[in-house]
């Protein structure tokens, strides 16, 4: 389909592709993978031959359509949702003429062979393109594609102009997926998408017909969808077979290969130079030297591995500890004119928590984490905080605060707490400024260079909230790593906005789903949820007509009573937490001076909590237990 046969690209002095190769097949799912700034986008700019390499050549082998998802958007023509996807199929009907065109000149030939032979092979492509597109059922495939991106039947007739920039990169994408190019090109597509778009989206792809290739920081997305990975690394490319877990172990093992040759070749060079040094001044030994010398220019000096480069930790500074109670929410509720996002919505937050705020695009995480912050009023309801409480906020969308004129250095400097000040120029190094990086002007930098700005910014300061409105969404997957692993070694509380998996997984301790105005506590991590939602399905099963729901008899498949099976396991587990919990509570309330405490009250209204949430898993486990006969 498409072959890379050494390719070099240079910009200035820099190399960024080194002679590089590698073959794209037909229905392939590949995933482009590097740190940020190897190359992984530019990759696709010569895909697309909006780039030309200085040296080496590509080939498309036949008639290769190729689709890529531009984050900018196109200019709004007015017309509602479902007419505007379905207007990017204007050129069918031309295409359509065209064939009728063909086919009657062809009928009424008279031309010569060569002419003929070219009309008959047009009308061919254009049956072909027209057959893939399956232009009979477009209406379907175009309702099925948006409610799978998170559409609702009633949003088909609202105007282009009603939707949110996130929302409206989704009607592109709606449009690029229908459009079933041979060479599919897609560069973040889970950063305007939720948790479950995700998911329909990764469903859509492992059937997609064509040729797919992906960047992505979102470990899980690639884990399940990618085939082959091929890595940028140092102006070389990796070629891999296989999903990213494997790619992986693959990649530790060539690191610490090469990371061996490095270490063993820079004894060598020590050693060499030690013998030049010693020799050099002496006039019988000077010829020696010098052929030490020529050797060590000769020499191809292997290079250390980024990952011992950027090898930095990152760590947050936690200030002195807040009060049990860090915040509590009663009754809140939000409205924009006449659409409620939050409908007297009700939480407590503990010390020491890190919980995962999940859901759907406007469904009101981020309204709610604003709110928080201040940077919004509520319509209703109030939001209390407990003693000593510190926020570090990350705003997934920031105005451009920063000092054009500072460097990054400085900027990070200039906020950093004293103690904190020695260690700015590594913690700049773990979020992808090592070296004359960090002298960059804020002027020259990215959106995605200053957002990390802004997260080097909450590192070097004091807080024990940190909230954080998709943080991952500028870093490369090393990054994310460290970020991730510093969350998790922060004894702080935290709150995570978030439709990435792979970094919600083993750290948050609660997730809460943002759904029809309200939400929904689940007392685990993202797999956790993912793991009771997929169980809550059992519910759904048909019950046999003319029975009520209560009494009826459902015949549960293997797969079906499986999934109860385990539904009753995890109800049991909770059940035995929530009874222990409860019988500890009952042991403080049982002695005398309990209720003369200061926190006898809200003890209490824990424990009633407590009790209400196990009655709900008994009532759970017992309409479960009935399925199974």
């Amino acid at each position: 389909m498409v072959r890379f046969q050494n390719v070099s690209l240079f910009f200035g002095e820099r190399v960024l592709f080194d002679q590089i190769s590698f073959t794209l097949s037909a229905g392939e799912k590949l995933a482009v993978c590097g740190r940020n700034g190897t190359g992984k986008s530019t990759l696709f700019k010569l895909m697309l031959k909006e780039l030309m390499p200085d040296g080496g050549s590509i080939e498309y082998i036949g008639n290769v359509s190729i689709g890529i998802l531009k984050q900018e958007l196109p200019p709004d023509r007015g017309l509602a949702l479902f007419d505007e996807v379905k207007s990017s199929f204007a050129d069918i009907s031309t295409l359509k003429e065209e064939y009728d065109q063909l086919e009657y000149k062809i009928s009424h030939a008279q031309t010569d062979t060569d002419d003929l032979m070219d009309m008959i092979h047009r009308m061919e492509e254009i049956r072909v393109r027209l057959e893939h597109l399956d232009v009979d059922k477009l209406d379907g495939k175009i309702e099925k594609v948006l409610i799978g991106l998170g559409f609702t039947a009633a949003d088909f007739e609202r105007k282009i102009s009603m939707f949110s920039g996130g929302w409206r990169m989704r009607i592109e994408l709606a449009k690029l997926l229908l459009s079933k190019p041979d060479l599919l090109l897609l560069d973040e597509p889970n950063n305007h998408l939720d948790i479950v778009s995700i998911r329909w989206l990764e469903k859509y792809l492992k059937e997609y017909e064509g040729t797919v290739i992906i960047i992505s920081h979102d470990l899980s997305f690639m884990d399940r969808l990618a085939n082959r990975i091929i890595e940028i690394d140092r102006g070389k490319i990796y070629d891999y077979k296989g999903n990213y877990s494997s790619y992986k172990l693959y990649r530790a093992e060539r690191k610490q290969i090469e990371l061996n040759e490095y270490k063993a070749q820079q004894k060598i060079i020590q050693q060499k130079e030690m013998l030049i040094e010693k020799f050099r001044y002496k006039a019988s030994k000077a010829s020696f030297a010098q052929s030490l010398i020529t050797e060590l220019n000769r020499m191809d000096k292997k290079e250390l591995p980024e990952e011992e480069i950027g090898s930095i930790k990152l760590r947050f500074k936690s200030s002195q500890k807040s009060g049990n109670k860090v915040l509590e929410v009663k009754d809140l509720s939000k409205s924009f004119g006449d659409k409620e996002v939050l409908k007297q919505i009700n939480y407590f937050l503990e010390r020491g928590h890190k919980i995962s705020l999940i859901g759907a695009n406007g469904n009101g995480k981020t309204t709610l984490v604003k709110m928080i912050v201040g940077d919004l009023e509520s319509s209703g309801g109030t939001i209390e905080f407990g003693h000593n409480v510190k926020i570090g906020y990350y705003a997934q969308e920031s105005e451009d605060t920063l000092n054009r004129m500072e460097t990054a250095l400085e900027t990070v400097e200039n906020y950093s707490i004293p103690e904190m000040r020695t260690q700015v120029r590594k913690i700049l190094g773990g979020l992808g400024f090592a070296g004359e990086e960090a002298e960059k002007k804020i002027a020259v930098l990215s959106g995605g260079e200053k957002a990390r700005i802004r997260l080097a910014k909450l590192i070097v300061n004091e807080h024990n909230l940190l909230i954080l409105d998709e943080p991952t969404h500028h870093l490369d997957l090393a990054s994310k790593e460290k970020l991730k692993d510093a969350l998790k070694n922060y004894d702080g509380t935290v709150l995570i906005v978030s439709h990435d998996r792979d970094f919600l997984k083993e750290l948050a301790d609660k997730t809460i789903l943002f759904e029809n105005k309200g939400i929904t506590v689940f007392e685990g991590d993202i797999d956790y949820y993912l793991e009771k939602t997929e169980e809550n399905t059992v519910y759904d099963l048909p019950v046999k007509q003319g029975e009520n729901k209560s009494n009826a008899v459902v015949e549960l498949d293997y797969n079906e009573r499986k999934k109860a099976q385990r539904k009753i396991q995890n109800l049991e587990r909770d059940i035995e937490k929530f009874e222990a919990s409860l019988l500890e509570m009952q042991k403080k309330m049982e002695d005398p001076e309990f209720y003369l405490s200061a926190g006898a009250a809200k003890l209490m209204e824990e424990y009633d909590r407590e009790k209400l949430k196990l009655k709900e898993c008994m009532d759970s486990w017992e309409n479960v237990s009935s399925l199974l006969g």
